[in-house]
């Protein structure tokens, strides 16, 4: 099971629900939605089978219960803290879960088949289909409306999703898979290679940036530091996105420092962001519904002040043990996810993403993060 749950990481299939609360104006919000992916009754299998059972602080219990009470959408926040708590057990697993060779080979076929498949669809410039179906291909064609294109030497062309909700989201989760996988096994370095190779076609600005300062410090001959960062200056450069972008990502910006002021303790309620915007009128009817770009803003947002700086507080600590393993991999990995946050939101609002969040985290809680790389290795 676990080698099927990092085989099928980045797979969204899943079945959604849609009671009322997922509606705003009548439209469908993949953000409020419930759903069941075929990962959680992977994870819910491990649970099953397993003894490890999690104790949720009490004063972590008083506040979720005071986030509730407080959500501009309670019942879109407890399906919400329903997911924390699943992500929760998940990280208390890996963190007793030695077995790192079967998580190697997992992430790194996760890595090669979805590399695969981005390929592909850039190619096509649409949707594969057939069995690619089934591991969560959603409908893609240049010709669509809502599709992310970029206009690149004048030809406008799909980027291209895999199995992920947006090509932002499927570079991140390559980058930092890719990081994850090198940090674990050095033999994998194959499937990294094909990892960054595929980042570029995914046509993120932010993913591809930080792509090339990672292989500016990891590449030895100084011609080929100089050709890398020639060429990567004239690929961004010539890349034209949507022209409405910067404006919404702004646009949420101030939503969000709207809503901190008036609720700096506990928040809207966690997923409420976009409720809340709602209630205060601040989203127009054509805009597309979806949390604010940023997660610093968003748990600010969501869940107050005070859980932000205790959050912070924590990967700090945490930061410091990583920094004695002197481990680079897992050190760039998250300063990686600390970026892309600060110009996105799938980290925390993505499930796949989500779920490489919680590897990583778990990574580094392991006490040391050394001795479980020599022990997976022994193994």
């Amino acid at each position: 099971m676990i080698f099927l749950l990092f085989l099928l990481l980045p797979s969204q299939l899943a079945f959604h629900f849609w009671p009322s609360w997922s509606l705003i104006n009548g439209i469908r919000v993949d953000y409020l939605s419930p759903t069941l992916y075929l990962t959680d009754l992977i994870i819910l299998g491990l649970f099953l089978a397993s003894r490890l059972r999690v104790r949720v602080p009490l004063p972590v219990i008083l506040f979720v219960v005071l986030n509730l009470l407080i959500s501009y959408s309670p019942l879109v926040s407890l399906y919400k803290w329903l997911r924390i708590l699943e992500y929760f057990w998940l990280f208390k697993y890996l963190v007793n879960y030695y077995e790192l060779k079967t998580m190697n080979y997992a992430l790194a076929l996760s890595i090669l088949w979805t590399s695969v498949l981005t390929w592909w669809q850039f190619f096509l410039q649409h949707s594969v289909g057939g069995l690619w179906w089934w591991l969560g291909e959603r409908p893609l064609s240049a010709v669509l409306s809502g599709i992310a294109k970029v206009s690149f030497w004048d030809v406008q062309l799909m980027r291209p999703y895999a199995t992920l909700p947006h090509p932002n989201a499927l570079a991140g989760f390559l980058l930092v898979a890719g990081l994850i996988l090198y940090s674990l096994n050095r033999k994998a370095t194959p499937a990294v290679i094909i990892a960054f190779l595929t980042i570029p076609l995914t046509f993120s600005r932010t993913a591809i940036f930080l792509e090339v300062v990672i292989l500016l410090f990891w590449l030895r001959p100084k011609i080929l530091k100089l050709v890398l960062l020639v060429s990567s200056i004239y690929y961004l450069v010539s890349i034209v996105g949507s022209s409405v972008s910067v404006p919404d990502r702004l646009s949420l910006i101030h939503n969000s420092l709207f809503l901190i002021p008036k609720h700096p303790v506990l928040g809207v309620g966690l997923g409420s962001f976009i409720p809340a915007t709602m209630n205060y009128e601040l989203l127009t009817i054509n805009y597309l519904y979806q949390p604010v770009h940023n997660i610093y803003l968003l748990l600010a947002s969501e869940l107050g002040i005070p859980a932000v700086v205790t959050i912070g507080y924590w990967l700090l600590v945490r930061g410091k043990q990583l920094l004695r393993t002197m481990n680079y991999e897992l050190i760039t990995a998250v300063a990686v996810i600390a970026i892309t946050g600060a110009a996105d939101h799938y980290w925390l609002t993505l499930h796949q993403n989500t779920l490489l969040l919680v590897l990583l985290l778990s990574l580094l809680y392991a006490k040391p993060t050394q001795h479980l790389l020599r022990r997976g290795s022994q193994r």
